[in-house]
């Protein structure tokens, strides 16, 4: 018996090589497929009996060639190794890859060690904006969030008009000034605010509007510039996921525009949060409000930057497959540890934490990374292109809008399942993250239950669709999905 025929035996099991027994072989092969499996330069997930589709290493189609049922198994090369696994198609991918190298933690880390320069941070961070006058710096988005509330003053038991899904901490800070947060629902196809929803949700006592772009859209915002304009609403425009390193610094007409450069966003600083404020009245009583606070201290950023280097090392599918494995073994969930690892700020008293200013190490970080990535815009819109064309009867939430895809979603009625799959086959696809929550409605409000959103959540998967996932993983959560996945209801 052949090599050839001994691999291919060893592959699909040993049947005799009879009609029935090739289909199901075929059948085995095609669940390998679906499973993460594959073999030689053949695209098992298209073969069927009696024809099947010859690949270049490369990936693409050479020729389509038809055989007798008998000689299919004989026929096809599949790699030694086709019954399992390679050894680096074993290794888990990261669900996603922290958007910062080496050079820029050894910089911080030497801004930690130097003096402190922080009128010269702070000049270099403006020159790095689109609009330097507007522009304001803070530890986070959260800190810059709660001063301007503060700055505002609203009487306290006024409404909020808040995106459904947004994070718990902007609650806790809209909370905490004695404000109500109403939940506005979603476009599930598009993530824009719903306008029956802004319509319903608005009262005598609502004083401002907060609008989030979410996983890496952008939708338009004219139709709630006007809105705010109508109402006499203050506009928050939340860009913490719609910004990709190409100049983009929200709706000009947009009150307040809030831009985070956290662990897990693109151009990440491991820190640092940009507003612009368009009103210069209250762009200086924010100004003099953040000054009063105490400087976040260097030795408190030298081990963010020192912690985020062993995440670094980390994120890779080698340590990373490890690291998943470790969890297993200790009986803990990979996804609660990587949450604890990259969350912001953790624990109780998060306005005592978030009310400092960045120090200078920090700034001249950020500066780096707003510069040398000024000309160089970041996304996987082309990865993502090219899934939806290997998928295309899935519903993508927020694909007419442009979109970076900072986050790739799609909304399937089996996520749990779906996302064990492609677990099983060491993709890391993940569910509806703790980062994330839909808003409540208020008591006096119960029509204004955000229905759509709250479908979302649990219909949602989040796939690890990113340039570093390489080209075959990439078909391979195609298939994955392709196979497995269940429309929703």
């Amino acid at each position: 018996m052949s090599a050839t025929h001994q691999s291919s035996r060893v592959a699909v099991g040993i049947y005799p090589l009879s009609r029935n027994a090739i289909s199901m072989s075929t059948n085995v092969l095609q669940d390998a497929a679906a499973n993460g499996y594959y073999g030689g330069n053949y695209d098992i997930d298209s073969l069927t009996l009696g024809k099947y589709k010859t690949w270049s290493p490369e990936g693409r189609i050479r020729s389509d060639d038809t055989l007798a049922p008998c000689e299919i198994s004989s026929s096809i090369s599949f790699h030694p190794a086709c019954a399992r696994r390679q050894t680096s198609e074993s290794e888990m991918i990261p669900r996603k890859r922290l958007d910062i190298g080496w050079r820029d933690l050894l910089f911080g880390m030497s801004q930690c060690l130097s003096g402190d320069r922080r009128a010269k941070s702070h000049a270099a961070c403006r020159e790095t904006t689109g609009d330097p006058d507007e522009a304001l710096f803070f530890l986070s988005l959260r800190s810059g969030f709660d001063a301007c509330l503060q700055a505002a003053r609203f009487p306290r038991g006024s409404q909020i008009l808040v995106s459904a899904i947004t994070i718990p901490d902007i609650l806790e800070i809209i909370r905490s000034h004695g404000l109500v947060p109403v939940p506005v629902d979603l476009d599930p196809l598009t993530l824009e605010p719903d306008p029956d929803s802004l319509r319903s949700g608005l009262t005598p006592g609502t004083v401002a509007l907060l609008a989030t772009h979410l996983f890496g859209a952008r939708n338009p915002m004219d139709s709630l510039v006007r809105f705010a304009r109508m109402h006499g609403l203050v506009l928050f425009e939340d860009c913490a996921q719609a910004y990709w390193g190409d100049g983009f610094t929200g709706h000009p007409d947009s009150d307040v525009r809030m831009f985070s450069f956290g662990p897990i966003k693109y151009n990440t600083a491991l820190g640092g949060g940009l507003l612009y404020v368009g009103d210069p009245v209250l762009r200086e009583r924010i100004r003099r409000l953040h000054s009063s606070y105490p400087v976040q201290g260097k030795g408190w950023f030298f081990l963010r930057l020192a912690k985020y280097g062993v995440v670094l090392l980390l994120n890779r599918p080698g340590p990373y497959s490890l690291l998943c494995a470790a969890c297993r073994l200790l009986g803990r969930s990979h996804d609660a540890v990587g949450y604890r690892a990259t969350r912001g700020f953790r624990g109780m008293e998060l306005l005592r934490k978030i009310r400092r200013q960045p120090c200078s190490a920090l700034l001249r970080l950020l500066s780096r990374r707003l510069h040398s990535n000024a000309l160089k815009p970041r996304g996987c819109r082309r990865e993502a292109m090219a899934f939806h064309r290997s998928v295309s009867d899935l519903c993508y939430p927020g694909r007419r809008a442009e979109h970076s895809y900072w986050l790739f979603a799609v909304r399937v009625g089996n996520a749990s399942d779906l996302c064990r799959r492609l677990w099983d086959a060491d993709l890391d696809a993940h569910l509806w993250p703790p980062s994330l929550c839909v808003v409540e409605p208020d008591r006096n409000l119960p029509d204004q239950a955000p229905t759509s959103a709250m479908a979302l959540r649990s219909q949602l998967l989040f796939l690890p669709v990113y340039p570093q996932v390489g080209r075959v993983r990439l078909g391979h959560v195609s298939r994955i999905v392709r196979r497995w996945a269940r429309p929703y209801e």
